[in-house]
C-alpha cells in the first residue's frame, strides 16, 4: 500500500547479445530519480540513452561487451491520482503507455495524468535527494534541472499543480494537509532553500500565488469567492512571508503578514509564522500570545504546540514548557515508501573510467569486475574483524546503546528534541524536580 509520494521510478530492461544468439537474454532493473516523466517520449528517450551507456568504458559487463537493449519498461507512480504509469518500449519498435489503478485495471493515460506524474517525479527527486535519509539499492540519481530552461519547466509544473498539492498529503508532523502544508510545498521550499534562493522563490512563485484569488487558479480549484481573502490568500502568504524573511527582506515579510492577518485573523499558518518571527526577535511575550492563538485555532496540529513550547523555553518558563510539551498531539509515524522488488541475483555498479584512474576503489572495481558483486557475500573465515554479534557483546555495558532517541521519528523525535533543549538549559536534576512539581507520576499515585 503506497501512502505518500511513492517509491522511486523503476526501469526494467532486457539485453540481448548482438553476435551470439545462443546467449540467453538478460533482464536487469534499477531505480531512478530525476527523469523527466512528462510524456512517454521523454521516458522512451531515457531508455534509449541507456543503450549508449552500454558502450561506456567501463560498461555494464566490463570492457568490450557485445550487448544491446531489446526492450524496456519504465514505471512511475502518480501520487495525485494514485496510479502507476507504465511505458513499454521495444527497440526497434513502438511505445505503449498505459496506467494501472489500485484495482489492477488498465486505463488510458490523459494529458492531466502526465502532468501529475511529472510533478510527482519532481517532488520525489527533491525530497529523496539525501542518501543519508533515503537509500535504495540500485538507485540512480540524476540532476533534476541542469540549466535554467529545465528549471523553468520544473517551476512551471509545480505552479500548475500548486492548488492540488493537498491531495499528496503531508509529512509526519502535520495532521491535515492544506495549501501551505503538503508535500508539494515541502519540495518547492526545499529546492530553493537548499540553494539559498529565497528571494527568487518569493518573487517568482509565491507572490503570484498568494495574490492569485483575484481570478487565479485557486478560485477555480476551491470554488470560493475572492472577497473572502480581500485580495490575498493567508495560507500562501505565510509561505511568502517566510521566504521574504529567509531572503533578508523582513520589512516586506512583515507587510505580507499584516495584510494576511487583516484578511483572516484566525489563519493558523500565518499565526505560526508570526510567532516564529517574534521569537527570533526575542519578543517572547508577544510571541507567546500569538502562539497561544495558533494553538487555539489549530488544537490538533503538532506544530502549533511545538512552537508554543519553544517560546516558553526561550522565555525560561520551563514549567509551562513541560506542560505544553506533554499536551502535544502525537501522530503515528508513517515511513516513506520503499520499492518492493525481488532480490537480485547480482548487483552491478558501473564506475566511470576517470574515477577508476584517480581513486583506488578496491578489488571489486578492478581486473574487469567493475563493481559486479554477488548478493549476500559470506565473510571470510580467516578474518580477524569482529562480527556484529561480537561487537554488540563488547558494548553491552554502554548506556548509549539503550537510548531510544535514534529510533524516534516524526512528532516523537521533535518532542524529544524539545525535551533535550530543556535538559541542556536547566540540567537533569532540575528537570526531575520540575517534573515532580508539575506532574503526579503513575507510580507515585498508586503508592499514595
Amino acid at each position: 500500500m503506497i501512502r505518500e509520494l511513492g517509491p522511486p521510478d523503476l526501469c526494467h530492461i532486457v539485453k540481448i547479445h548482438s553476435s551470439n544468439r545462443t546467449e540467453p537474454d538478460i533482464g536487469s532493473y534499477h531505480h531512478v530519480l530525476g527523469v523527466d516523466t512528462s510524456s512517454s517520449a521523454s521516458l522512451a528517450a531515457y531508455i534509449n540513452s541507456l543503450q549508449y551507456s552500454l558502450n561506456d568504458k567501463p560498461g555494464w559487463f566490463g570492457p568490450g561487451n557485445n550487448w544491446k537493449i531489446a526492450s524496456g519498461t519504465y514505471c512511475t507512480y502518480n501520487a495525485f491520482s494514485k496510479l502507476d504509469l507504465r511505458v513499454q518500449i521495444k527497440i526497434p519498435g513502438g511505445v505503449d503507455a498505459y496506467a494501472i489503478n489500485v484495482q489492477g485495471e488498465r486505463q488510458d493515460v490523459t494529458e492531466e495524468l502526465w502532468t501529475e506524474c511529472h510533478v510527482s517525479g519532481i517532488l520525489r527527486a527533491i525530497l529523496y535527494s539525501n542518501p543519508a535519509e533515503y537509500s535504495v539499492t540500485g538507485l540512480r540519481r540524476l540532476t533534476l534541472a541542469a540549466n535554467l530552461r529545465e528549471e523553468a519547466r520544473v517551476v512551471e509544473a509545480l505552479m500548475e499543480q500548486f492548488w492540488n498539492g493537498w491531495r499528496l498529503g503531508s509529512n509526519a508532523e502535520t495532521q491535515v494537509a492544506s495549501h501551505s502544508r503538503n508535500y508539494l510545498v515541502d519540495g518547492l521550499m526545499a529546492y530553493f532553500a537548499g540553494q539559498g534562493r529565497y528571494n527568487d522563490c518569493a518573487g517568482e512563485i509565491l507572490s503570484p500565488l498568494a495574490y492569485a484569488p483575484l481570478g487565479g487558479r485557486q478560485q477555480q480549484a476551491d470554488s470560493r469567492s475572492s472577497l473572502d481573502f480581500k485580495g490575498i490568500d493567508p495560507n500562501v502568504a505565510a509561505l511568502l512571508a517566510e521566504a521574504y524573511m529567509g531572503g533578508d527582506q523582513e520589512v516586506q515579510g512583515v507587510r505580507v503578514m499584516h495584510q494576511a492577518l487583516k484578511a483572516k485573523p484566525s489563519c493558523y499558518p500565518m499565526l505560526y509564522t508570526q510567532a516564529e518571527f517574534l521569537r527570533l526577535k526575542k519578543q517572547h511575550k508577544a510571541a507567546c500570545k500569538i502562539a497561544l492563538m495558533a494553538v487555539k485555532y489549530a488544537p490538533s496540529e503538532f506544530h502549533a504546540w511545538a512552537k508554543l513550547t519553544e517560546v516558553y523555553i526561550d522565555d525560561n518558563d520551563f514549567q509551562n514548557a513541560l506542560l505544553t510539551l506533554n499536551t502535544c498531539p502525537m501522530y503515528t509515524y508513517v515511513d516513506r515508501d520503499y520499492p518492493r522488488v525481488p532480490t537480485p541475483r547480482r548487483i552491478n555498479y558501473p564506475v566511470k573510467s576517470e574515477v577508476l584512474e584517480e581513486y583506488n576503489l578496491g578489488d571489486n572495481f578492478t581486473n574487469g569486475n567493475y563493481g559486479s558483486v554477488p548478493m549476500n557475500p559470506r565473510p571470510s573465515a580467516d578474518s580477524d574483524a569482529p562480527g556484529a554479534a561480537e561487537e554488540q557483546t563488547q558494548n553491552e555495558t554502554s548506556f548509549i546503546l539503550r537510548l531510544a532517541a535514534p529510533t524516534l521519528k516524526g512528532t516523537f523525535a521533535h518532542a524529544y528534541k524539545l525535551l533535550s533543549n530543556i535538559v541542556s538549559t536547566i540540567g537533569w536534576d532540575e528537570l526531575l524536580q520540575l517534573r515532580s512539581t508539575v506532574f503526579v507520576m503513575e507510580e507515585e499515585y498508586r503508592n499514595s
